[in-house]
C-alpha cells in the first residue's frame, strides 16, 4: 500500500486537475450560451459612434429605422392592451409620443426634410421632385397624426370614446410609417447608392454628423433609447 502522506498528495493534485477542468467547462459552456441564444431584440446602432468614413448616407437613414420600427411596436402594443381593455399608464402613452417627436422624427426625418431633399434636388435633373415632394408630405402627414394622437391621450380618462381614438390614430400612423419606410427602402436609398458619387455621399455623412453632434455630446441618444427600452419592460414586450 501506498504512504498516507503520498496518498493525500496524490488525491490532492487529482483535486486540483478535477477543479480547474470543471472551471473550463463552465466557462466553454457559458461561451456557447452566449453566441447561440438570440437576444430579446435586435441590436441598435445610434448616432455616429461608429467609423463613418465608409458608410453611405442611405446606410445611416437605413440604420434608423431600426429604431422606428422599436417605437412603432410599443405603439402597437400599447393600443392592442387598450383595445383589449387593459390599462396602460397615460406616462407610457406620453413617453411614447415623446420618443417620436424628439427622437425618431428629428434623428430621421430632419435630416431628410432640412438636408438630404435640398441636396438631392441640386444633382439630379429634376425628375424626382414630383417623388420627393410625396416624401415630404408624407413626413408631414406623419407628424399630423402624432399630434392627433397627443390630444386623444390628454382626453385618455374620459372614456372609451377616447381610447378608440387612440388605437385608430395609432393604426392608421403605424401603416403609413411601414409604407413610408419600405419605399425608402425599396425606392429612395438604391436610387442615392447608383446616382450619388463618393463625394456626394461624404458630403451628406457630413452634415447628418453636424446636425447630431450636439445631442450627442448631451447625451440624448442614451436617453431615449433606455426610455424605449423602459416602456417596453412597462408593457411586456418581451416576458410574453
Amino acid at each position: 500500500m501506498l504512504p498516507l502522506k503520498l496518498k493525500l498528495s496524490t488525491l490532492l493534485q487529482i483535486l486540483s486537475i478535477m477543479k480547474k477542468f470543471s472551471l473550463l467547462t463552465t466557462i466553454l459552456s457559458c461561451l456557447c450560451i452566449s453566441s447561440c441564444t438570440a437576444p430579446k431584440h435586435r441590436v441598435y446602432h445610434h448616432g455616429f459612434s461608429q467609423e463613418t468614413s465608409n458608410v453611405f448616407a442611405s446606410e445611416i437613414l437605413a440604420q434608423e429605422f431600426d429604431t422606428i420600427e422599436r417605437v412603432l411596436n410599443i405603439l402597437k402594443e400599447a393600443s392592442n392592451q387598450l383595445k383589449e381593455g387593459k390599462s396602460v399608464p397615460r406616462e407610457v402613452l406620453y413617453g411614447i409620443i415623446d420618443i417620436i417627436e424628439n427622437f425618431s422624427d428629428k434623428h430621421h426625418q430632419e435630416k431628410e426634410d432640412k438636408i438630404l431633399f435640398p441636396f438631392l434636388k441640386t444633382v439630379q435633373d429634376g425628375d424626382k421632385i414630383d417623388f420627393f415632394g410625396q416624401l415630404l408630405l408624407e413626413h408631414v402627414l406623419a407628424r399630423d397624426k402624432i399630434r392627433e394622437l397627443s390630444f386623444a391621450i390628454n382626453n385618455l380618462y374620459q372614456g372609451k370614446k377616447e381610447k378608440k381614438m387612440i388605437t385608430k390614430i395609432s393604426s392608421s400612423y403605424i401603416k403609413l410609417m411601414k409604407r413610408h419606410m419600405k419605399t425608402e427602402e425599396k425606392l429612395l436609398f438604391p436610387w442615392m447608392n447608383t446616382t450619388l458619387s463618393h463625394d456626394d455621399q461624404v458630403t451628406l455623412v457630413e452634415k447628418f454628423k453636424a446636425v447630431e453632434k450636439e445631442d450627442i455630446s448631451a447625451g440624448v441618444h442614451e436617453k431615449y433609447v433606455a426610455l424605449i427600452e423602459e416602456i417596453e419592460n412597462q408593457l411586456g414586450l418581451f416576458s410574453k
